[in-house]
C-alpha cells in the first residue's frame, strides 16, 4: 500500500513538472521578440542579428553575440556592395575575385561605424542580439568617404606627373597605382574632378597615365652581337641592354632574360640611372651559335609598383617588348 501511494505521488509529481516545464517553454516562445520570428526589412535600416550558445561566462558569450550581430549587419552590406563591384571582374582571373570579396570585406567593416543596439533576447541554451544601422548615416558617410577618395586620388594623380616629368618612372606608376587603390570602392559611380570647368574622370586617366609609361618603354641591346670562345664561358657585363622611356634613360625597370644555350646564373637585372642593365655569363653549350633575349620584365615591374590586382594585370597583360643579340662562340 504505502508503495503504491508512492508511484502515486511520484507520478503526480513528474505529471506536474512535465506541465510547468511545457508551460514555461510556451510562456518563452510567447516572449520571443518579432525580429526574431521573422527578420525586419526596413527602408531605413540595415539590421544585423547574432545568435550564440550560452557556453563560457556572461561576459565572454555577450561580446561574441555583438560580434556575431554585427558580422551579420556587415553582410547586409556587403550583399549591397558585391552588387555594385562588377567593374573588378576581370577575364580568366580568379584572383582578382578574390580582390573583390576582400574589398567588399574592407567596405562594409569601414561602414559599421554608427550601428545602434536595439534589444537582446535569451532562451536556455542561447542568447540573441539584434543591432542596426541607418541607411541615411551608411550613405552620408559613403558620400564622405568617397569625396576624400577622390581628392587623395586626384593628389596622388598630380604627384605622378610631377614624378613622370622628373624621370622616376617607378615611384609615378606607384602613384598612379595608388589613386586607383583609394577609388576602388566607388569605381561602378562617378570619380571624377571638376577643375576650371572640366571633368576629369581620376580612375581613367591614373589607368591611362601607367599605360603611357608602359607603352613608352623601349629596350635594345648596344650591340647585335657577342664573340666568345668555344669552350669557354662569356663574362657576365660582355654587353648591355639599355630601356628607355620616350627620349630619356629608364631606370629601375626589371629586365629578364632568357638563352638558347640553356641555365643563366643569374636572368634578372635592374636598369641603372642611365637605363643599362648588363648581361649575365653566359655557358658554352656546343653550338656555335646561341640567342639571348632580353625583355622588360612586366610581372615584376607590377609587383614592385602595386598589390593592387587590377594595377599588376593592367601592366602584365601588356604585350611583350623585347630584343635579341646573337651568340657566337669560335
Amino acid at each position: 500500500m504505502q508503495r503504491f501511494l508512492f508511484f502515486s505521488l511520484l507520478t503526480i509529481l513528474l505529471s506536474v513538472g512535465c506541465q510547468s516545464k511545457k508551460k514555461q517553454a510556451e510562456l518563452l516562445e510567447l516572449s520571443k521578440p518579432e525580429w526574431l520570428k521573422s527578420r525586419p526589412l526596413s527602408s531605413l535600416y540595415f539590421y544585423g542579428i547574432g545568435i550564440v550558445p550560452k557556453i563560457g561566462g556572461a561576459q565572454y558569450y555577450e561580446t561574441k553575440v555583438k560580434e556575431k550581430a554585427l558580422a551579420d549587419l556587415a553582410q547586409q552590406i556587403s550583399t549591397r556592395v558585391k552588387s555594385e563591384t562588377s567593374f573588378y571582374k576581370m577575364e580568366d582571373n580568379t584572383g582578382v575575385y578574390e580582390y573583390i570579396q576582400s574589398r567588399i570585406n574592407a567596405t562594409s567593416n569601414e561602414f559599421l561605424e554608427g550601428y545602434e543596439y536595439v534589444d537582446n533576447w535569451e532562451d536556455e541554451g542561447h542568447t540573441y542580439a539584434f543591432y542596426r544601422l541607418s541607411k541615411q548615416k551608411f550613405y552620408t558617410l559613403k558620400a564622405e568617404r568617397k569625396q576624400k577618395a577622390i581628392e587623395l586620388a586626384w593628389l596622388k594623380l598630380n604627384q605622378g606627373h610631377e614624378k613622370e616629368q622628373q624621370n622616376k618612372l617607378i615611384e609615378a606608376i606607384e602613384l598612379y597605382a595608388s589613386g586607383i587603390d583609394a577609388l576602388s570602392s566607388y569605381l561602378n559611380e562617378e570619380v571624377t574632378k571638376e577643375i576650371n570647368g572640366e571633368k576629369t574622370d581620376l580612375f581613367i586617366s591614373s589607368k591611362n597615365s601607367i599605360l603611357s609609361i608602359v607603352e613608352h618603354l623601349t629596350i635594345n641591346f648596344e650591340q647585335s652581337f657577342i664573340n666568345g670562345t668555344s669552350g669557354s664561358t662569356i663574362p657576365e657585363g660582355s654587353t648591355k641592354v639599355k630601356v628607355n622611356y620616350k627620349n630619356s634613360f629608364a631606370e629601375n625597370i626589371p629586365v629578364k632574360y632568357t638563352y638558347s644555350g640553356g641555365y643563366m646564373t643569374n636572368d634578372k637585372a635592374r636598369t641603372d640611372p642611365k637605363g643599362e642593365a648588363i648581361t649575365p655569363e653566359l655557358c658554352y653549350n656546343k653550338k656555335s651559335v646561341e640567342q639571348v633575349k632580353a625583355g622588360i620584365d612586366f610581372v615584376s615591374l607590377s609587383r614592385i609598383v602595386s598589390k593592387n590586382l587590377f594595377v599588376r594585370q593592367l601592366i602584365e597583360k601588356h604585350p611583350p617588348k623585347s630584343c635579341l643579340i646573337e651568340v657566337n662562340f669560335r
